[in-house]
């Protein structure tokens, strides 16, 4: 005898139990995730922690090797050398200005004594300032001579020429560069005439020794006192005539601060200069003159008679303005129609007249 089961009974309970066993299988599948996540990140960890332990292992065994120190040492001594080498000093670009520029509370600009600090300005200016020091120009050594012999204790020049021998003074020699205004002064006194200069020393009494610019000495020259046996006119320079040549003053040598010279019927006062040639700005009138004082400029005044030729000039040039005005003057009876000539005819047989006017020169 067979049974008969309800089939539709049977199939919701195998669905149920295998939806359960799908949860179950869901819920192990998550946990195992969560497990391999966790132990992901212990790895993750453990490793970042060893990484940590080499490095600072590996800055340890640095360390023991004295790299840091070493470091440290250099350190040191540079901040040492910075601190001991000396350091130019520039002054703050607002130096000028007062301390503060901004506006403040009043309070806050106090200093610690409770007084209010006011800002450092110059408020007078009027007021007289001390004007820098002059700079007193370099004195050159004075030349001293021996009272037996009368040997000067610097070095000299002579002017030689080399067709006879003839020497010349030309002065001392301050320095070594004032040699080259010594050689141009020579070849200036002898023109077209061989010459040299040689240097005498300091002490000597003969210039036997003197040396050129080549090393010779005078003595060794085959023209030596040769002028003393005989002389050649053609070892002589022409005779200079008025007006044909002059040594420019510009490269005179001997002059010194405060030295006169009359040019042109002018007085001019040399006042110093640095280079040679000199130019015409170093010479001024002797009246402007700082390196003069009074008694100095009235005894040159006197002596060429500068003021007194001015006057004379002066009154000579009013006298002529004067005559001019009153030939202007019809109120004024002159001898203007004499002086220019009549309208009738002139006599050719008589001399013609002759004018005189005063001169304000006189003659010597």
């Amino acid at each position: 005898m067979f049974r008969v089961r309800n089939i539709d009974s049977i199939a919701p309970k195998a669905a149920i139990a295998l939806a359960s066993t799908s949860a179950a299988a869901g819920r192990a599948g998550s946990g195992r995730k969560l497990m391999r996540l966790a132990a992901m990140t212990g790895f993750g960890l453990a490793l970042g922690a060893g990484g940590m332990v080499l490095t600072v292992t590996l800055v340890q065994a640095e360390d023991d090797a004295g790299i840091r120190a070493f470091h440290r040492q250099e350190a040191a001594a540079r901040q040492a050398r910075y601190q001991a080498a000396p350091r130019a000093v520039y002054a703050s670009a607002r130096a000028y200005a007062p301390e503060r520029n901004l506006w403040t509370l009043p309070l806050w600009q106090a200093r610690p004594d409770g007084v209010i600090a006011h800002p450092k300005v110059e408020l007078n200016p009027f007021k007289r300032r001390e004007a820098a020091p002059k700079r007193a120009a370099p004195r050159q050594p004075a030349i001293r001579f021996d009272t037996v012999s009368g040997a000067a204790d610097m070095t000299r020049t002579i002017c030689v020429r080399l067709c006879d021998g003839f020497h010349a003074p030309i002065g001392y020699l301050r320095s070594q560069g004032d040699l080259k205004a010594h050689e141009a002064l020579c070849q200036a006194n002898n023109p077209g005439i061989p010459v040299k200069v040689f240097k005498v020393a300091a002490g000597a009494t003969t210039i036997d020794g003197a040396v050129a610019s080549d090393g010779r000495t005078y003595r060794t020259l085959p023209v030596a006192y040769g002028y003393e046996q005989s002389s050649d006119p053609a070892c002589r320079p022409a005779i200079v005539n008025p007006g044909e040549r002059r040594v420019s003053l510009l490269r005179d040598i001997t002059l010194r601060p405060g030295d006169s010279v009359v040019l042109d019927g002018k007085v001019r006062t040399f006042a110093g200069s640095t280079k040679w040639p000199y130019t015409a700005s170093d010479f001024r009138d002797f009246r402007d003159s700082s390196d003069l004082n009074a008694r100095q400029r009235r005894e040159i005044d006197a002596r060429v008679g500068i003021s007194h030729r001015e006057a004379e000039l002066r009154s000579f040039q009013r006298r002529i303005r004067v005559r001019e005005a009153s030939l202007q003057d019809p109120s004024f009876a002159s001898d203007a129609p004499m002086l220019r000539g009549g309208l009738g005819p002139r006599d050719r047989v008589g001399p013609a007249p002759r004018i005189v006017l005063e001169t304000p020169f006189t003659r010597n």
